[in-house]
């Protein structure tokens, strides 16, 4: 019998390591396109629109003044496209993050919430004296930004909190907002929910949730140190 339940225990740990083995390969994948996309639209499609806004610009001194209005509206319209591309990159990749770490890009991520939309965000890092993993930094930087999005779309906060503490072993996020909530049983099937908990699983980490169509939403993760080496 006792064989019997060592073989089981045995079982479901290969198969444990199997899953987060298949875990880390995705989002890895992940990230390697990710980086590839962002290289792509930042060596070609972007100096692209530049190029196009400045003829733009340079037509608009020798047309018609109604083909004029047309051409300042074009310009304008490249300006937005800049800055969405400019956007989708900086989603795309973490800048500098090898150099900066994961306090420094999480900086700018609340710097960039907080010009580009009236959310106001308080980061605050506690003891967090060392360095991890780029892979294991960037996943954590990943699961605070799939956080931000769904409570800047969805939930109507004016002011979210992330609190990054280190402590002996452990690495905690807490990630509170004051929006509306959500009934947690209706949203279980969300992709932005499923690629938190995906992200949680791939450092070994644990992950929970609490909300309430009352209001605000809180995110507690935790992580043990020697997964993000």
């Amino acid at each position: 019998m006792a064989f019997f339940f060592a073989v089981i225990i045995s079982y479901f740990r290969a198969n444990a390591r199997r899953q987060s083995e298949l875990l880390k390969a995705m989002i890895e994948t992940q990230e390697k396109e990710r980086n590839r996309i962002a290289i792509d639209m930042h060596d070609e499609l972007g100096p692209l629109l530049s190029a196009v806004k400045l003829q733009v610009g340079g037509l608009r001194n020798s047309v018609k003044e109604s083909s004029a209005e047309v051409l300042s509206d074009t310009q304008q319209m490249l300006d937005e496209a800049i800055q969405q591309i400019r956007q989708i990159i900086r989603d795309l990749v973490p800048k500098n993050i090898d150099q900066k770490g994961l306090a420094g890009v999480l900086q700018d991520l609340k710097t960039y919430v907080e010009t580009f939309t009236p959310i106001k965000v308080e980061l605050e890092i506690q003891r967090l004296n060392e360095r991890f993993s780029v892979p294991s930094e960037i996943n954590i930087y990943r699961i605070v930004h799939e956080i931000l999005n769904n409570s800047i779309k969805h939930s109507g906060a004016e002011k979210i909190k992330i609190q990054l503490v280190s402590e002996n072993d452990h690495l905690n996020l807490l990630v509170d907002d004051n929006g509306k909530g959500f009934d947690l049983q209706k949203s279980s099937d969300g992709s932005g929910l499923k690629n938190i908990e995906t992200r949680v699983k791939m450092s070994q980490g644990e992950y929970r949730l609490e909300t309430s169509a009352q209001g605000g939403t809180r995110y507690f993760i935790t992580f043990e140190k020697k997964y993000l080496q």
